[in-house]
């Protein structure tokens, strides 16, 4: 990230840079820099190294997580070595590669503004950081949104470079200011891009488990699952499952349901000649198990994977919540619900 983020900043604000003359308007070439940050950042979540780590790449989020109690204590100490040590290592790169280019911007080190004081900066950050965990813990949390979590951020942080990056710089994260202040020697007001970004992640967390109650403590720290790396984060509530497997099995008592994030699933019923009806097919933004738990009776049908998945479950607690306070998505459901029974009427009909 470091790498893509400040060879942006070369490009488009060194010395003698071909880009202050193609893009000569500030504000546009802010913009621009902030995509190619927050793209080169959104890249690496998504990425292999991202799948297996979790993508926080920032140690207030890492921290926030670690409030939140979904990464241990030596597990979030290591992480923020690791952050700040690969920040150092990619400026070091940057410096190398852009020479004298480089050094005309200071390695991208983040300063206030010439026309704000350190107090504002520090407002400034720990507002704008306080805005990027709550939308990560805001999508992580969201059926609908978790598998996009990555992309949502990182449109945030382009926003932000591009109408915040005049008072504070964006850093946004503590790693992010570490390097360039530390291989230039510069640490004045570098506390405050550590004070701010950490002080607004852990807000975030409190806010959003006032917000959202019990249902906050859903979610998980990775902020982006697939099926081909296992999650390795604290009540992680996703779950992975391979092309065959059986998520639910006819009978069983319904303990929990799902929410299809990615993957396909069938719904089959055996007959009593020991063939296997299907009674419908299931994709993203779909509940599965839900009837077992709404009515509290043994499954009526087994569900099985036809397409790699990545699940959400939903606990009896979880599931009561959100028929209590969340009227939009409970209408949804109950919309879900009642598109079944019709299939299933006409298919009897038929």
């Amino acid at each position: 990230m470091m790498i893509v983020g400040i060879g942006a900043v070369t490009v488009m604000w060194s010395d003698g840079s071909i880009m202050r003359e193609l893009i000569p308007n500030e504000p546009l070439r802010r913009l621009c820099t902030g995509l190619l940050f927050a793209g080169g950042g959104t890249a690496v979540v998504l990425s292999p190294l991202g799948q297996r780590s979790g993508g926080h790449l920032n140690p207030a989020v890492t921290l926030a997580f670690w409030v939140k109690g979904q990464v241990t204590g030596p597990d979030a100490v290591a992480y923020c070595i690791a952050q700040m040590s690969g920040a150092v290592l990619g400026v070091m790169i940057v410096a190398l590669v852009g020479g004298a280019a480089a050094q005309s911007v200071q390695l991208g080190l983040t300063t206030p503004g010439a026309e704000y004081s350190t107090g504002i900066a520090l407002g400034a950050e720990f507002v704008i950081t306080f805005m990027l965990m709550f939308t990560i813990l805001y999508c992580v949390n969201e059926p609908r949104h978790a598998a996009r979590t990555p992309y949502f951020a990182g449109l945030l942080v382009a926003l932000l470079v591009f109408v915040e990056a005049p008072v504070s710089g964006t850093s946004l994260n503590p790693a992010r200011s570490f390097a360039p202040a530390l291989l230039t020697s510069v640490f004045d007001g570098f506390w405050l891009y550590c004070v701010g970004p950490v002080a607004g992640a852990v807000l975030a967390v409190f806010v959003h488990g006032w917000t959202f109650g019990a249902r906050a403590r859903a979610g998980c720290a990775k902020l982006f699952h697939t099926e081909r790396y296992r999650c390795i984060f604290t009540d992680c509530s996703h779950t992975l499952f391979p092309v065959g497997a059986v998520v639910l099995h006819e009978g069983d008592i319904a303990d929990r349901a799902y929410v299809v994030e990615r993957g396909e699933l069938e719904v089959r019923k055996r007959n009593a000649d020991g063939s296997e009806l299907v009674l419908a097919k299931l994709g993203p933004g779909e509940w599965v198990g839900e009837m077992g738990l709404l009515l509290q009776l043994p499954r009526s049908a087994s569900v099985v994977v036809t397409r790699a998945a990545s699940l959400r479950k939903v606990t009896i607690d979880n599931f009561a919540h959100v028929i209590a306070e969340h009227p939009t998505e409970t209408r949804e459901l109950l919309q879900q619900l009642a598109g079944r029974l019709h299939e299933a009427d006409r298919r009897l009909v038929l």
